[in-house]
């Protein structure tokens, strides 16, 4: 048999020659079609210019294709062939009514691909699997034969020429049952398909198909390496790197054993990198090795361990760092550290720190007073160093241990400045205020300031001061007693009734004054000589039934340790004329129109009136009075009569004169040698006044004539 070429066109070219009428056909020989593909025959003649064709098949069955003629030649072409094209094909040519013919054999077979290889998936070690070779579209399939090898060792082998051979494309399939070892991991199993038609020509007649084998496993050996080292310090960068045999390829898993034993997913990377390890980074690290595909996993475990120096992950006052009185607190210092570090709770003071007992780093105050507030601080140490970390307790309180300080002193002198300074302690900061006590009882409000400052003090000023903390969880007061120093003044000596009295009243000195300390008052009688001490009583004296001797000046001293002020009174004690006397000059009886003269003397104070004055029953007459001298001029018959003789505004003292005077004939009514004469008639007047005029002037009750040193001098009776 020649070789089958598909689809060729073979052009017959014909010489108009002396050539005989020939045929041909191609392919010249027996052709193998592949079902599904398009196959050309071509029918041409030599020796003949116009011939025409015919195509038929042996048995007169349809063509199954398409005839094309051209001149010399005529195609018949089958696309696609089918089964209906499995015969023997006979072109006939005509030339001039020569017919030549030539027939051709058409074989049909379908071996259109390679084998296909199915394996149970997945394939895991120890498990039962299956391998299925598989052809599709194979005829005839009795010519079939399917063998599964490994490594080059066929495992089976299967024939189908036992089968019932049909006109149709079946597919055809050899199936091997295995349980998979790691030998078989990375094998190569191979599908081998051969057609084995020898009476037809075609290629391939044999196919092919490998498969390496991929066998699962779950993993194992897993392994955990750490660079440096799992022993590190602080600072340092670890790799840890976890490796494991597993097919597929195990998915690696890290994760870290927390202190309640779950476990902290980290990264799903065979590779852990830890940049700048910590001492928190210590602890127990795990590599999870699974593979899905075998839903098998495998672990490895490695403990980290970081050291360094201490280092304070917390310090905490709970419930707050500012509580109130009476809460309980609790101070929490939590250290990471390795190696295992010592700690220390202390509470920090000015003078020594107080080393606070404690478990684990863990203080508890059970009803804290503002005496637990303060800093405190709290120490780690171990050998590669330590940390501290300080907190702050402020604990909120009234107001207490109130004070006033006073400069210079709570007892100051009038006119200097005083500051009174109040300090309450409390949280928060109490707020102060100062007040006065009045005399009413009321409080006088002063100032919110904590400093209280009095410039230029007076008297005013003293009295009991009151400071006041105040916060909202209470008030506090305290007070101070301010005393003012005043020297003595305002200092009064007053007389009652009167500095100035009668002889036998009563008069009261009271001496009164101001000042700080209480002064103390002296009276004294002012002399020449020695003063005279008073025996007083709160100031006050009393002389009662006043004489002369009591006249005078009278002083008060009021004085304290600051000073001394004087205040003076002048006592004037009025005496009425005492033991008056008159002498008469030239005789108590005398003739009528004679001079007489009445000279006084007596003792008092107020200096007397020493005036005669004539009693008469219906009047006084006061004579003219002259240095305690006094004239009756030419005295006529009516001058006899008794005269009263000293007064004063305090009283008189009466010395009764009588005066005779003999009548003469001749009545005189002028005297020259009267140098005044003055006549006064009062009625129910003092007979102590009189009055000196240069007029004659009447009245209802009193006539005065008066001309003194006048050479007309008239003297005119009643």
């Amino acid at each position: 048999m020649g070789r089958i070429i598909p689809s060729v066109t073979v052009l017959l070219l014909v010489f108009v020659t002396s050539k005989a009428f020939e045929i041909e056909v191609t392919p010249e020989y027996n052709v193998a079609a592949q079902i599904g593909d398009k196959l050309e025959l071509t029918c041409s003649t030599i020796g003949c210019e116009s011939p025409s064709f015919s195509w038929r098949t042996q048995m007169d069955n349809p063509l199954g294709g398409s005839v094309y003629n051209n001149g010399s030649s005529s195609t018949l072409t089958m696309d696609p062939v089918g089964f209906g094209n499995d015969h023997e094909y006979l072109c006939s040519a005509f030339c001039d009514n020569v017919k030549k013919e030539k027939s051709i054999k058409v074989d049909v077979y379908s071996f259109p691909s390679a084998p296909v290889i199915e394996i149970s998936t997945p394939l895991n070690v120890g498990e039962k699997a299956s391998a299925t070779c598989m052809v599709p579209k194979v005829y005839p399939s009795e010519r079939l034969k399917l063998q599964l090898e490994k490594d080059g060792s066929v495992l089976y082998m299967k024939e189908f020429y036992e089968e019932v051979s049909t006109k149709t494309t079946e597919t055809k399939s050899l199936t091997l049952t295995f349980i998979p070892t790691f030998e078989d991991i990375g094998k190569e199993i191979t599908c081998v398909a051969e057609l084995e038609i020898d009476e037809m020509e075609f290629e391939p007649k044999k196919r092919q198909t490998s498969q390496r084998l991929s066998v699962n496993f779950g993993p194992q050996n897993a392994n955990i390496t750490v660079s440096p080292s799992n022993i590190t310090t602080q600072g340092e960068t670890l790799m840890l790197t976890c490796r494991t045999t597993s097919n597929p390829p195990a998915r690696i898993v890290w994760g870290k054993e927390l202190e309640d034993s779950s476990v902290q997913h980290i990264i799903d990377n065979d590779t852990l990198i830890i940049p700048h390890a910590q001492m928190s980074d210590s602890g127990l690290f795990i590599c999870e090795a699974m593979n899905d595909a075998t839903n098998k996993t495998e672990r490895a475990t490695v403990v980290i361990s970081v050291q360094g120096a201490p280092r304070i992950t917390e310090f905490s006052i709970q419930p707050s760092t500012t509580v109130q009185e009476g809460d309980n607190v609790t101070i929490l210092c939590s250290v990471e550290s390795n190696p295992s570090a010592r700690i220390v709770l202390r509470r920090k003071s000015d003078s020594e720190d107080t080393v606070l007992y404690s478990e684990d780093g863990v203080v508890h105050i059970s009803s804290v007073t503002f005496l637990n507030a303060g800093n405190y601080e709290c120490e780690a140490e171990n050998a590669l160093g330590e940390s501290k970390m300080a907190a702050e307790l402020s604990v909120e309180y009234g107001p207490r241990n109130t004070t006033i300080s006073v400069t210079p002193s709570t007892t100051v002198k009038e006119g200097e400045a005083v500051i009174m300074t109040c300090i309450s302690y409390g949280n928060p900061t109490p707020k102060i205020s100062w007040t006065k006590h009045l005399i009413s009882g009321e409080l006088q409000f002063l100032s919110e300031d904590a400093t209280l400052t009095i410039n230029n003090i007076k008297a005013e000023h003293l009295g009991l001061y009151e400071c006041e903390g105040v916060n909202q969880f209470g008030r506090e007061k305290k007070t101070v007693n301010l005393i003012v120093q005043v020297p003595p003044k305002d200092t009064m000596l007053s007389v009652f009734p009167s500095d100035t009295v009668k002889e036998g009243d009563s008069v009261t000195f009271s001496c009164t004054s101001e000042g700080i300390p209480a002064v103390q008052i002296i009276l004294r009688k002012k002399t020449g000589g020695a003063d005279t001490v008073l025996v007083s009583e709160s100031g006050r004296y009393t002389i009662d039934g006043a004489q002369l001797e009591d006249a005078g000046m009278y002083e008060c001293e009021s004085s304290n340790k600051l000073g001394q002020q004087f205040k003076n009174r002048m006592l004037d004690v009025k005496v009425p004329p005492q033991n008056t006397t008159e002498l008469i000059s030239p005789s108590d009886n005398v003739d009528e129109g004679e001079n007489i003269t009445i000279m006084s003397t007596t003792y008092s104070n107020l200096p007397p009136q020493t005036v005669p004055q004539k009693i008469h029953p219906s009047n006084t007459t006061i004579l003219s009075s002259q240095n305690e001298t006094s004239t009756l001029c030419r005295v006529i018959k009516t001058d006899t009569d008794t005269y009263l003789v000293a007064c004063n505004e305090t009283g008189n003292n009466t010395d009764v004169i009588e005066i005779a005077v003999v009548a003469n004939s001749e009545r005189n009514r002028f005297n020259d040698s009267c140098d005044c004469c003055a006549l006064l008639f009062i009625n129910n007047g003092n007979p102590c006044t009189y009055n000196i005029g240069l007029h004659v002037k009447e009245s209802k009750d009193k006539w005065i004539l008066q001309s003194c040193k006048h050479t007309e001098t008239k003297c005119l009776s009643e």
